[in-house]
């Protein structure tokens, strides 16, 4: 990922993750009040109630990750197991469909035309590729997240 800005921090990833939701929050707050100022230009850009709930809701967001965090924890027995399966990221979305036909398998049709004798080339030509693909083996249930790629 390329950015403006890079800040190499020896910090534990939980407070790398505190950091970038009080930049997030932050930035939607400080967004919203400019928007609602030039919106209404009555209203004072940074007033004595922006201020307050701005501090306090990052308060909050860094009482979360020292404290809540620290105290509780959701286990599963599958919740990211990399040590028997390795994690890999979810690929992005492809935008075209013929790209995301070619990486997943197809689904097969419900029924195959049976060509008729007065049927041109084109219609033969489509109907082999049905029947072609109609002998993909689909998988049924989950897929592993080996065969992600």
């Amino acid at each position: 990922m390329s950015t403006f800005f890079n800040f190499k921090l020896e910090l534990e990833p939980n407070i790398i993750d505190m950091i970038y939701d009080l930049l997030r929050m932050s930035t939607i707050q400080i967004i919203t009040q400019v928007m609602f100022y030039m919106n209404n230009s009555s209203l004072s850009l940074f007033n004595e109630t922006f201020i307050k709930t701005f501090v306090f809701i990052n308060i909050s967001i860094t009482f979360y990750y020292l404290v809540v965090r620290k105290l509780f924890s959701f286990v599963s027995d599958d919740y990211l197991n990399v040590v028997d399966k390795p994690y890999v990221s979810t690929p992005p979305i492809k935008s075209n469909l013929q790209k995301v036909n070619s990486t997943a398998p197809a689904p097969a049709p419900v029924s195959a035309p049976a060509p008729t004798p007065a049927t041109s080339t084109t219609s033969t030509k489509n109907n082999s590729n049905v029947n072609s693909n109609s002998q993909i083996n689909i998988p049924s249930g989950t897929t592993p997240i080996n065969n992600l790629k």
